[in-house]
């Protein structure tokens, strides 16, 4: 008889230490489960630009302006620290142009084929200028930190980009309001439209963002000798 009540207490302990341990684990399963991811914001993603150091990528662009009509072109963009590279070709009114800008930390230069090199310029392409208003710094610097919730998401080409919208007051009381997709996993743009309402005239700008490279990019690129 007592061989027998010592099996069922011995039975009973080993269910109760059992079942506290299934308890135990379903607890800590519960807790792994109600425990949200972190969430990035659009800070977070803007900052991951700042991490590339050197990158080329392609943009398909049009622009359409109340006075002097549209234009389309393509760029190409050679971009490591410090320096800057653009070459871009325009179609108007069936011409087709081609210039290229290598942007140094001493100034900007612009290839003059009359003269076969590069000279000193602060007459940049329209195109070109616009580009600082995409830059994912000037955005990160411009809007509060807030998590990707409050922005919508699109996807571009298979990749997760989030949408932001931002206006920009410049000097003659001009308004930019700007439209980009920031591609989530680089902090760069994948497309963007711009509407610039200048004091003489009206300007809209498309801009579609690839071939993004991030290899290293030879210092010879931006030679200007």
């Amino acid at each position: 008889m007592k061989k027998k009540v010592l099996i069922l207490v011995m039975t009973v302990i080993l269910l109760t230490v059992g079942l506290s341990g299934c308890t135990q684990q379903e607890n800590e399963l519960q807790n792994e489960q109600t425990v949200p991811p972190k969430t990035e914001t659009i800070q977070d993603i803007l900052s991951k630009a700042a991490s590339i150091d050197s990158m080329y990528y392609e943009i398909a662009l049009s622009m359409d302006m109340s006075t002097y009509g549209s234009q389309t072109g393509t760029m190409k963009i050679w971009q490591k620290k410090p320096y800057f590279k653009e070459e871009i070709t325009t179609h108007t009114a069936g011409i087709t142009t081609t210039i290229t800008v290598i942007q140094q930390p001493n100034g900007t230069y612009l290839y003059e084929p009359l003269q076969g090199k590069y000279v000193l310029t602060t007459n940049i392409p329209s195109f070109a200028t616009a580009l600082q208003y995409l830059d994912p710094t000037m955005i990160k610097d411009l809007i509060n930190n807030q998590s990707l919730a409050d922005f919508e998401t699109d996807i571009i080409d298979g990749k997760k980009a989030t949408i932001i919208d931002y206006s920009l007051s410049i000097p003659g009381d001009n308004q930019i309001a700007i439209q980009t997709w920031i591609w989530n996993e680089k902090g760069v743009p994948l497309k963007a439209y711009i509407d610039m309402a200048m004091d003489e005239f009206n300007m809209t700008m498309d801009f579609v963002f690839s071939n993004y490279s991030f290899n290293d990019i030879p210092d010879s690129t931006f030679d200007i000798t």
